[in-house]
């Protein structure tokens, strides 16, 4: 229930509107009429704020003159027509002259340029009618809603004094930061403005920790360029513990599906992939020599490396079919070669005979699709050039080791697009001293253009100025004649040259000077 009219003599704030702030006296008054919820008593108040004659105009004789509750040494006068508290010493008798204001009081802080009375009283009882705010922080979680306005604004827990404008001072626990331009648009009400990340600053800090840093490591990240195997090529010999050097068996060649289980990443000779594989091609063989079958796998196994697997009969005359077999080289790759798994298994069993272990060790030894092949009997053929491991790219990366120590420390920082360091007892002797008249509320940008920016010189940075002047030293002190009387080589005994120094120098002015940090 609104309290809008309760007797006055329960009331404590009454609301006001600022009329004129040109205190003669500068002590922070201005002149303000009551805004009463009783509709006579205002235009009463606002037509007798009017019929003061100029001459009485903030003299005893003003009942608008309203003094501000907080002490001179804080300035946050409002401006005209903007609402303000009116806190009177005897409610009783309004025209008594103990009576203060406190500004300050806006809807919004997209409003705080200057906020009209009928605005800003959107957040109490007269303002029950206007329309709501955007809010700036989201009421459940107090965070922004839009993160390009993060740090534009004071947080709860700090203290912070705040222009109209893109300045203000904010105190924290152990930070006080100075700001100029915290954002570049004009806030309009109700959108609020984008941050400002090249403002212009000044920061003071206390920390509790310093880090440091240690020699930098180069350590390598090696980048694998997996791909899914396309061919299995798999051999077998179904009685390699016959004694009579005759083997019977086949070489499979099958079609893998593209998948996690088929790719070089996880496959190897015991991979199991009887869901993954179609058949392609099978050659069959009967009764051969141990010879001739290392040469008839190893036989398919270039064929299938080449595109083209040859006829066969030449090297195994029982094989069929005979050949020849066209492979599209482009799908070939990468493709993988093994003995059946049942047939690798064998070596490892505890049952299996000695004569077949020895004789699937052999075939084994034999088989490769480079003959610099170390690996026994099975392997990856990545691509046509038959390189046998996955390719990789080494990855560059330097780390420096970091510690944070405890220790009590102090940081001043300034910071702007262009920062100006100026001495009022230094003169730069061609062009004379800095002129800084009228200057003493601050300095307006035709002054930077006009009297201090051509009156100061670009800063110098130190190690940029060491490292030239050290190839200065070791050129002269290492430079040699030819013959006495002659100039010098042009290069030195070190390796420093005429035409390295002239370069540097050529690049002094972007190098070393810095002419976005000035002094005089």
């Amino acid at each position: 229930m609104s309290d809008n009219n309760l007797p006055y003599n329960n009331r404590i704030i009454f609301y006001g509107e600022c009329i004129d702030t040109k205190d003669p006296l500068g002590l922070g008054r201005i002149r303000a009429i009551l805004k009463s919820e009783n509709t006579a008593d205002r235009e009463k108040s606002f037509n007798e704020s009017k019929k003061i004659s100029v001459d009485d105009l903030w003299t005893t004789k003003d009942p608008f003159v309203i003094r501000p509750l907080l002490p001179v040494f804080i300035n946050t006068v409002p401006k005209k027509n903007e609402y303000v508290h009116l806190i009177y010493s005897n409610i009783d008798d309004k025209s008594n002259k103990d009576k203060f204001y406190i500004g300050g009081v806006f809807s919004s802080l997209t409003t705080l340029e200057n906020e009209p009375y009928e605005s800003s009283v959107g957040n109490s009882n007269l303002g029950v009618r206007n329309k709501e705010n955007k809010k700036l922080r989201n009421h459940k979680n107090g965070e922004e809603f839009d993160a390009n306005n993060k740090g534009v604004y004071s947080l709860p827990e700090d203290i912070s004094i705040d222009g109209r404008g893109s300045a203000d001072i904010v105190v924290k626990d152990n930070t006080v930061l100075l700001r100029a331009g915290k954002y570049n648009s004009v806030p309009k009400p109700n959108v609020y403005p984008i941050a400002n990340n090249t403002r212009a600053f000044l920061q003071l800090s206390k920390f509790d920790q310093k880090t440091q840093y240690g020699t930098p490591e180069t350590l390598y990240k090696f980048t694998f360029k997996h791909k899914s195997i396309k061919l299995l090529v798999e051999y077998n010999v179904i009685n390699p513990d016959n004694t009579a050097n005759s083997y019977t068996g086949s070489v499979n060649i099958y079609t893998l599906k593209p998948n996690e289980k088929t790719n070089t990443k996880n496959f190897d000779n015991l991979s199991d992939v009887e869901g993954e594989k179609s058949l392609l091609k099978i050659f069959s063989f009967t009764a051969e020599p141990k010879e001739n079958v290392v040469k008839l796998i190893n036989s398919i196994l270039d064929g299938v490396s080449n595109g083209l697997i040859p006829k066969l009969n030449d090297i195994a005359p029982s094989v069929n079919p005979v050949g020849p077999l066209q492979l599209d080289k482009g799908l070939s790759f990468p493709y993988y070669f093994r003995p059946q798994p049942s047939l690798f298994n064998i070596l490892n069993s505890q049952t299996s005979s000695t004569a077949s272990k020895i004789f699937i060790g052999n075939l084994m030894m034999g088989v490769a699709a480079v003959s610099t092949d170390a690996t026994p009997g099975y392997g990856l053929v990545y691509d046509e050039s038959k390189k046998q491991s996955v390719p990789f790219t080494p990855e560059k990366n330097v780390v420096i080791p970091q510690e944070k120590i405890k220790l009590n420390n102090t940081s001043s920082l300034l910071g702007g697009d262009y920062v100006y360091l100026l001495s009022h007892k230094s003169v730069k002797k061609s062009t004379g001293k800095i002129d800084l008249k009228d200057t003493l509320y601050g300095i307006g940008e035709n002054v930077i253009s006009d009297e201090i920016e051509p009156k100061t010189s670009s800063s110098v940075r130190g190690e940029e100025l060491v490292e030239l002047l050290n190839l200065i030293v070791q050129f002269l002190i290492t430079h040699v004649h030819p013959y006495h009387g002659m100039q010098p080589n042009p290069q030195s005994l070190n390796g420093v040259t005429a035409d390295k120094l002239l370069e540097e120098l050529r690049n002094a002015n972007e190098k070393i000077l810095n002419k976005y940090i000035r002094i005089n």
